[in-house]
């Protein structure tokens, strides 16, 4: 786990009786902890998976169609995006843009930076939103302004595009999206395996 989710620290632990059962698959209960792990493209605080009674294809754990669980009781992941996490996300997605600070309230998603137009420097403000789209989750900018001496104030739209952070479908087994709930600092993500 600690190598899929590229996590400074992680924790598993499986359960099963009798424990031969293991071996075929099937699981009693799951419940593992990435620290500093990668969801999807963003980085995470903490991510947790917890299941009971799940049937896995030991061959084939590692798939990224959701394959690797056939069966699940109950399979729930979570993720906390803290807001230096979602900065980062945006340094690596958002040419150009440099001391981008992100704070996040219950409210809104706002950032600050700096970009270079026409050679001279500009101070922006962003603000933006989580939400889904058929699987995957999306940060999109609602509101954008640009100040500096050249220019004056422009305030823009959607200027940079929706900015994936996540596509539950690439992940090892099936899950969609229960609740993204903003809080002061950070945003709680919560994804389970839905048996149809």
């Amino acid at each position: 786990m600690k190598n899929a989710t590229q996590a400074s620290a992680a924790t598993v632990s499986l359960q099963t009786m009798p424990a031969v059962l293991m071996l075929l698959g099937q699981l009693d209960t799951v419940d593992m902890k990435a620290e500093n792990a990668m969801l999807g493209q963003v980085r995470v605080q903490e991510l947790t998976l917890k299941g009971r009674n799940v049937g896995v294809d030991l061959s084939n754990l590692d798939a990224k169609d959701g394959s690797a669980v056939r069966r699940a009781d109950s399979l729930e992941l979570t993720g906390v995006i803290t807001a230096d996490n979602l900065a980062d996300l945006l340094k690596r997605k958002v040419d150009k843009v440099q001391d981008i600070q992100v704070t996040i309230t219950p409210q809104a998603v706002t950032a600050t930076g700096k970009v270079k137009i026409a050679g001279r420097q500009a101070d922006i403000h962003l603000e933006g939103v989580l939400f889904d789209d058929d699987g995957s989750v999306y940060f999109r900018m609602t509101k954008l302004d640009i100040r500096n001496a050249l220019f004056g104030t422009a305030a823009i739209g959607n200027f940079f595009g929706d900015i994936l952070l996540i596509n539950l479908h690439a992940m090892p087994f099936s899950a969609e999206l229960d609740k993204v709930v903003q809080k002061d600092g950070e945003v709680v993500l919560t994804a389970s395996r839905h048996n149809k």
